[in-house]
């Protein structure tokens, strides 16, 4: 955690004062932080609380921040406890037990963070599909592709796509440099999370590949 994440929030912080903390601790300029999504005065109305952005806007802000959207609603880390429960779903609906995966995916459905939100909410799709609930997964997919198309993620587009045929995804070829090629991609983007998803995968298959048994 970088040290000025580290700091105690003021007592009543707001969701302006926090946005301009942050950024001023960063020493960003309000212009920086917008770039082309919307202005600046917008942002400066947002950071005397005078208007509140949407989900989408808090969503690029926070990117744009190094930080996540709970963080600057609540002011504290969303944790572990999310991504856990992303993953245990993921192992879940690839063990065909999509019940399960629906009850473990319930804490990380919740975050408006990208794009573990949306990781989660696919995967929650998925489970879906696979009980027969078609409409509900068809309706999930439906506002996630919206949310994968406007960070043009090529990645999880393919997964949705996978979903929706109802399909495992699967990485095609050495999913070894695929993987490190999208950690790479991420660390470039500043996508942490999708960084350490990567190289965490491309682990995970080097260590497999080092253990397997030996052909005679």
């Amino acid at each position: 955690m970088d040290e000025e994440e580290a700091r105690p929030i003021e007592e009543g912080e707001t969701l302006g004062q926090r946005i301009r903390r942050i950024r001023n601790d960063r020493g960003m300029s309000l212009a920086k932080v917008v770039r082309d999504d919307f202005s600046r005065a917008f942002l400066n109305q947002v950071e005397m609380d005078k208007t509140r952005p949407s989900i989408r806007l808090l969503r690029v802000i926070a990117e744009r921040l190094g930080t996540e959207v709970e963080y600057l609603l609540e002011g504290h880390e969303a944790g572990v406890e999310r991504e856990l429960a992303l993953e245990k779903g993921r192992v879940l609906v690839a063990q065909g037990e999509p019940r399960r995966a629906l009850l473990a995916l319930k804490p990380a459905l919740a975050s408006f963070d990208w794009p573990l939100g949306s990781d989660a909410r696919v995967c929650q799709a998925q489970a879906l599909l696979a009980l027969g609930r078609k409409e509900q997964a068809a309706a999930i997919i439906a506002e996630e592709n919206k949310a994968i198309e406007l960070h043009n993620d090529r990645y999880r587009r393919e997964r949705i796509r996978a979903v929706e045929r109802g399909r495992q995804f699967q990485i095609q070829g050495d999913a070894v440099k695929t993987h490190l090629q999208l950690a790479d991609r991420a660390a470039r983007s500043g996508h942490n999370h999708d960084e350490l998803e990567h190289y965490r995968a491309a682990r995970i298959l080097l260590e497999t590949a080092a253990t397997a048994p030996m052909e005679t």
